[in-house]
């Protein structure tokens, strides 16, 4: 047993006798045990040279003191771990997060009755901050837009750092934004690797405070608040972000000049490296009831959704824009052993049989009907008796197959393919971006495709250019 579990076993005889010396008589009538437990409790607090006889009694050691005062800081890390940890589930494993921020974090997860109360603090900071840090992959929320916006029309001091997908997206659907931020007084926009949670440090004054957000399947799940020493490691994560970053104002300045914002207006929300429309009841994008996953994560550069299975039947439905049809063998989507890919001059879905080695309810189109650099939605469905494929809406493809449909309950990949699906090692093939990616329970009808893809389009979004 360690000195810590010790001390943290008897830490309430170890805080007394801090304020020695004491004697057992004493320790008996403060400490509500027997007297052969605290007698054993003593012994081994001697044996470890936690504590010490002294004349009048016992005291503790310079060695318990520090011990107790490790063990006290452990059960406020474990408490703030605790709180923090629903907040934390969609994060990777090995996501960059300190217990230094979590400690005495104020938390709101948005399903939450109070779910939007620290995303509305966060606004209000963002507001009235004298300067502004952050890191971003996507917006989850493009009223945020507004409001950094706002200070970049003010000459607030703004830093921000976003992915490769978020600038491209703001460049080609706001770029009236985009300049105003970036080249504004005290404004300038990075791009870099950035975490797959949003961070955002503010500072009004001498006071600083963090914010931390955390998406769920490219929605936002929750949001920390902090201050004190979690912003000062906050600010020193966003440093570190920022000295691997690359200064986009060059870029920026070759943007539409007379491009002007005119707000988020009608914009798809959430957009950016993990964007996603979520499928509520009662939304005109097919049978709610039938969807069983949206968006993605990232994932090594590539994207995944998270692990579903289904039985008899199916819909795969994305945004692709492809930036080099002629490269060959590309995966868009691969589900267990369903696959959508560009192959031999073709668009194909198909389920593959492993049994067989071969593709059964096989659908294709010519990459003659494709277009590079251009948003296309992608519908494949099976029904164990008709495949379909869909390109913008429209039925391409449709072939009649028997072959009985079983799909284990593994994530989706999208633009990269498993070399090996037990360990899930995988290549990168796609070249191009991916939007929207869903998976459904039942194959589709055609008027539901059709509204998927006139519900989902990424770039119908209203910006003011006049």
């Amino acid at each position: 047993m360690t000195i810590l579990h010790i001390a943290q076993r008897r830490s309430t005889i170890l805080d007394y006798l801090r304020d020695g010396p004491l004697d057992k008589r004493d320790l008996l009538d403060r400490v509500e045990a027997s007297r052969s437990t605290i007698d054993r409790a003593v012994e081994e607090l001697i044996d470890n040279e936690m504590v010490r006889e002294v004349r009048g009694g016992y005291e503790t050691t310079l060695a318990g003191v520090l011990a107790l005062q490790c063990s006290r800081e452990f059960e406020r890390d474990a408490d703030a771990i605790a709180t923090a940890a629903p907040a934390l589930t969609p994060l990777w494993k090995e996501s960059d997060v300190a217990v230094e921020f979590l400690r005495g974090a104020d938390v709101s997860l948005v399903a939450a009755a109070d779910g939007m109360r620290l995303l509305a603090a966060l606004g209000s900071a963002l507001r009235t901050a004298d300067e502004v840090q952050a890191v971003a992959s996507q917006i989850a929320h493009p009223e945020q837009l507004e409001t950094l916006y706002e200070r970049a029309n003010d000459g607030g001091d703004t830093d921000l750092v976003v992915s490769p997908s978020l600038f491209e997206t703001l460049s080609s659907t706001f770029p009236g934004w985009l300049r105003a931020v970036a080249l504004g007084e005290n404004g300038r926009v990075s791009v870099g690797s950035v975490p797959e949670y949003a961070l955002a440090i503010c500072r009004a004054g001498d006071e600083r405070e963090a914010f931390l957000l955390t998406y769920d399947d490219g929605r936002l799940h929750a949001v920390l608040r902090n201050d004190g020493a979690a912003a000062a490691w906050a600010t020193e994560r966003f440093r570190a972000i920022r000295r691997d970053a690359t200064d986009r104002r060059e870029q920026v300045r070759e943007l539409d000049a007379d491009a002007r914002f005119g707000g988020i207006g009608d914009a798809t929300s959430p957009f950016g490296e993990t964007s996603a429309v979520a499928a509520d009841s009662g939304e005109p994008d097919g049978p709610a009831e039938a969807l069983l996953a949206s968006g993605y994560a990232i994932d090594g550069g590539k994207l995944r959704t998270p692990a579903y299975g289904t039985e008899d039947a199916c819909t795969v439905a994305f945004w692709m824009r492809p930036t080099d049809l002629g490269g060959g063998w590309q995966i868009l989507l691969k589900w267990d052993y369903l696959v959508v890919a560009l192959r031999r001059g073709k668009l194909h879905g198909s389920v593959y049989d492993p049994d067989n080695a071969e593709h059964r309810a096989f659908t294709a189109v010519p990459l003659s009907s494709l277009a590079e650099s251009r948003w296309q939605h992608v519908a494949y469905t099976y029904d164990e008796s008709v495949a379909r494929l869909y390109l913008d809406g429209e039925l391409v493809d449709e072939t009649e197959d028997g072959y009985p449909l079983h799909v284990a309950e593994i994530g989706a990949a999208l633009g990269y393919h498993y070399r090996d699906r037990d360990t899930g090692v995988h290549d990168p093939t796609y070249e191009g971006r991916l939007y929207d990616a869903r998976l459904y329970g039942e194959a589709l009808a055609a008027p539901d495709i059709e509204r998927l893809v006139s519900t989902t389009d990424p770039t119908a979004v209203v910006w003011d250019s006049a």
